[in-house]
């Protein structure tokens, strides 16, 4: 009954987007104040990000050095994230995110006060991305699951991809506000303002009152009944090595997860690192300033947004995962038009390319991070959001090698060779999954899988 009324396979609904739907979870007060919230968050994000890169060039101007600031933040997500996923899932999610934004504010204004006093150099602003990973790492997989819980089951996808909306309006906004600033002012301003923002988002959290996930959780298990799972709707007791250990578990023995995880590896890991390359790319290549750099990245922004949006249309479209695989093919063609593209028509030609990557990653991953949170039990939605994160460290990780193969070969060829083995990979993961990225695929999330369960078994037991 509930698979029917919601649009399964085929189903009615099923492939009929709206963005009507989408935007009714802003009717939830709480919703409103956490997309706010990380609005704010994510903007001193999109700034930092471009700010970091032209930073480390700044002092370096060397690919691999620039590559290595980035494996910097990278670095505590690999060692952390999976702590920051067991702890969201054991504590106070609201409480941990205030935590982890307070004190990114008070690094980035210690970083501003450095380059304001020309302290800064290298080795500090390693240690700086350090300290940001690991407060990312433990905060991340805190807010996104906070976002799910705060709204219906039925809107867990809308509310998701309303959530990557407005984190990829940041990389419209934050790029932007670098680019304007650095026209009138020093890079230490961009940090203050970073700082500024992190604030902001820190005091709205205080409007959002505890207890979202045990009262989400309660929902889930009082819709599943007795055809919920072991644990339902319980938070995890036993140590933190044994529910991380859980949680592996859990997503490994899930195909589907399992493949979605595999699926946001490749793209973090081989296709985003090319955005570390782009400061050097710019200045060298191009024969351009600061101001491009910045302007490149609104309008990768710009396509992301627009990307963003289009998906929080289709969240009860039944065709996602051959979307995705579409938006990773093109986002592979994307990346040998850079390469081959900025060469033949300059600056123009990159800007056309990072639109079509920008749109085309970010319609990827929001994809990816939807159907991955409604496939997940709601126990282990911390844990899951960890294991995603870690596809991210993987980006800032694999930046310093691929700095040096820039340094080595050009960075242009370094774009198409990216390019060239998202498409060949994603080509061979589609073929050997044709079920999967061809067929049609349920609708509903995990809590609706459960209020059908009941609804089928006359309420479990």
């Amino acid at each position: 009954m509930a698979g029917a009324m919601r649009g399964g396979p085929g189903g009615p609904g099923g492939s009929k987007p709206s963005m009507r739907k989408a935007l009714g979870v802003f009717e939830n007060r709480n919703y409103r104040v956490l997309w706010v919230s990380t609005l704010f968050s994510f903007t001193g994000m999109g700034m930092q990000h471009v700010a970091r890169g032209l930073l480390a060039w700044q002092l370096t101007e060397d690919y691999g050095k620039t590559g290595a600031i980035a494996a910097s933040f990278g670095l505590p997500m690999l060692l952390f994230a999976l702590v920051g996923g067991s702890l969201a899932d054991r504590l106070e999610k609201r409480n941990l995110t205030l935590m982890t934004q307070g004190t990114t504010a008070i690094v980035m204004l210690a970083t501003a006060m450095m380059i304001t006093t020309d302290v800064i150099n290298f080795e500090i602003l390693f240690a700086v991305g350090l300290l940001q990973g690991t407060f990312f790492a433990l905060g991340m997989p805190a807010r996104t699951p906070l976002m799910a819980e705060a709204v219906s089951p039925d809107q867990l996808m809308s509310a998701i991809a309303m959530s990557n909306a407005a984190m990829n309006f940041t990389r419209l906004l934050g790029p932007a506000t670098v680019g304007a600033m650095l026209l009138v002012s020093g890079i230490d301003a961009v940090y203050y303002v970073q700082s500024g923002l992190y604030v902001v988002s820190f005091l709205l959290m205080f409007l959002v009152p505890t207890g979202l996930g045990v009262a989400h959780r309660a929902r889930i298990a009082a819709a599943g009944g007795g055809a919920g799972g072991p644990g339902m709707g319980v938070r995890p007791q036993g140590s933190m090595v044994k529910e991380i250990g859980l949680g592996i578990a859990y997503a490994w023995g899930q195909p589907r997860l399992r493949l979605l995880l595999g699926m946001m590896f490749l793209i973090t890991m081989v296709g985003m690192p090319h955005m570390m390359l782009l400061p050097g790319f710019v200045d060298e290549t191009l024969g351009q300033g600061e101001s491009a750099f910045a302007l490149l990245q609104m309008v990768a922004g710009a396509g992301g947004l627009v990307a963003s949006l289009g998906v929080a249309a289709f969240t009860e479209f039944d065709r996602k995962p051959l979307v995705q695989w579409i938006a990773g093919l093109t986002g592979g063609v994307g990346l040998l038009i850079l390469g081959f593209g900025s060469v033949a028509f300059g600056f123009g030609g990159a800007i056309f390319a990072v639109v079509v990557v920008g749109f085309a990653f970010t319609g990827y991953q929001t994809l990816n991070s939807t159907m991955l949170m409604s496939e997940a039990d709601p126990e282990y939605y911390g844990r899951v959001m960890s294991l995603m994160m870690m596809t991210f460290s993987g980006m800032s990780l694999v930046a310093a090698p691929l700095g040096m193969l820039a340094d080595a070969i050009g960075p242009a060829e370094t774009f198409v060779a990216e390019g060239a083995v998202i498409i060949v990979v994603l080509l061979v993961l589609g073929l050997a999954n044709r079920r999967y990225t061809f067929g049609r695929q349920s609708t509903e999330t995990f809590a609706q899988r459960q209020e059908g369960a009941v609804a089928g078994g006359g309420g479990g037991g």
